[in-house]
């Protein structure tokens, strides 16, 4: 179910932005927010290595990658948001389509980000898109998920009335999921979870596993 003010601001700029100046306020403010992804990876990754910028909307969480160098593409389902990001960021390549099965090559990418958008989806969509993510991922690249976390005493009822107002049953769910043991369950490795602002986000980082520690191809060679 869609909400009466998500529903305004998607459809108005101003009221967007304000919501998410808001929400960033625990986490250091927006710069700050959009930078997560990159925080949390840059490091693991070697200098200028691709990187998938999943549901990249406008290009806002794109951004810091592309000013450290990293060679960024965008997928989207949004020709609106895609023709915003080239706009914004002419660099970035574009891709338009959906993240449950993204027109990509698969092992591609040393790194992907999905910041902020997994919460939008189904679980069971929210499984096709982390698969996506395993296949175009090369062995040993890393996947790097920015979200909503359940949060702690202070900013429970802030974010109770926000997910109210602004999100969709989704997010609840997520809410309500463990996702470091989904990744688990399918196949990636390595995961590390970081709370963030009182807990009410979570940063989690997985690899999939290098060449050398994949399991054999079970296809009989003919």
């Amino acid at each position: 179910m869609t909400t009466p003010l998500r529903q305004l601001a998607y459809r108005h700029r101003w009221l967007y932005d304000t919501v998410t100046a808001l929400s960033a306020v625990a986490v250091g403010g927006v710069g700050r927010l959009r930078r997560l992804g990159l925080d949390g990876l840059a490091s693991r990754l070697p200098s200028g290595a691709p990187v998938l910028d999943l549901c990249c909307g406008s290009g806002e969480a794109a951004a810091p990658w592309l000013a450290c160098g990293f060679s960024v593409t965008g997928l989207d389902v949004s020709p609106r948001a895609l023709s915003l990001a080239a706009q914004r960021h002419p660099e970035l390549r574009q891709v338009e389509g959906l993240a449950e099965e993204p027109p990509l090559e698969s092992g591609q990418f040393e790194g992907i980000q999905i910041s902020l958008a997994l919460h939008e989806f189904t679980r069971s969509e929210r499984q096709k898109v982390l698969q996506s993510a395993y296949r175009l991922l090369r062995p040993g690249g890393w996947l790097v998920i920015v979200d909503l976390h359940p949060a702690g005493a202070w900013l429970r009822l802030p974010q109770q009335l926000f997910c109210a107002l602004f999100e969709t049953d989704t997010a609840l769910d997520l809410l309500q999921d463990n996702l470091p043991a989904e990744l688990q369950r399918l196949g990636f490795g390595a995961v590390e979870q970081e709370r963030l602002a009182g807990d009410a986000l979570q940063r989690i980082v997985a690899q999939r596993p290098p060449a050398a520690m994949l399991p054999p191809d079970p296809t009989p060679t003919p």
